[in-house]
């Protein structure tokens, strides 16, 4: 409890999460290489077919990261916050 990349759920019994649990172990990584960098790849477990909490999840904590949140008692520094782009600017620069 407590470590990094820990999610505690309330409560003991175990039926009342087992859907989440489900979906928060549909898919699974593996690591690959290529162009001189390393990302980790998700791929779906072909008997678990559902994953839309585990989609929900990682895009909520992906929003929260963006806009400079810390859980209590992390050591990290915020990250800078970067300035908003707007869709005309986005086209300019996509422009040769």
């Amino acid at each position: 409890m407590g470590d990094r990349g820990c999610l505690s759920l309330f409560g003991t019994n175990a039926e009342t999460h087992r859907m989440l649990a489900e979906h928060l172990t549909s898919e699974y990584f593996v690591k690959t290489e290529a162009r001189g960098r390393s990302v980790d790849e998700w791929k779906q477990r072909p008997e678990q077919p559902d994953n839309h909490w585990f989609d929900c999840l990682v895009g909520s904590a992906v929003a929260a990261s963006m806009q400079g949140c810390l859980l209590f008692g992390t050591d990290g520094l915020p990250m800078s916050r970067v300035g908003r782009t707007s869709f005309r600017e986005l086209q300019k620069r996509r422009r040769p």
